[in-house]
């Protein structure tokens, strides 16, 4: 083999050798575009997901704020229903004490009035006689 051969031999090598590297970087270079490609679909979504979380955000914000006047409301509703529990109670008290009073005086009514019958007949026998 000659100079001229070995040299032409060698550039050959060469040549396939770059051949087959610019191979790979067609593929290295498809692969990065695929992947820019999947990166900017990424981001898409991820925008759209930001868009999303924004809104859930502020309906979050919207909840809170009716969560806190519920809470609100509620606390005023337990007052007045404690209120109402102690004013019933309250009447419940007067009313035993008012039966209390009335049935005590029904009966020294009831007393009296057997008394008074009692001596209507006295005067009444006292008369008829």
């Amino acid at each position: 083999m000659t100079t001229s051969d070995l040299t032409v031999e060698i550039l050959c090598e060469i040549r396939d050798e770059a051949r087959q590297t610019n191979r790979r970087l067609a593929a290295v270079e498809s692969r990065l575009g695929s992947m820019d490609e999947r990166l900017g679909s990424m981001d898409e979504r991820l925008g759209s997901m930001d868009e999303r979380l924004g809104s859930m955000d502020e309906r979050l914000g919207s909840m809170d704020e009716r969560l806190e006047s519920m809470d609100h409301r509620l606390g005023r509703t337990e007052q007045g229903l404690s209120d109402l529990g102690q004013f019933m109670r309250q009447i419940a008290l007067d009313q035993a004490r008012h039966k209390r009073f009335h049935a005590h005086h029904v009966d020294v009514l009831e007393r009296d009035v057997e008394d008074l019958k009692g001596r209507v007949r006295k005067i009444e026998d006292k008369v008829g006689h």
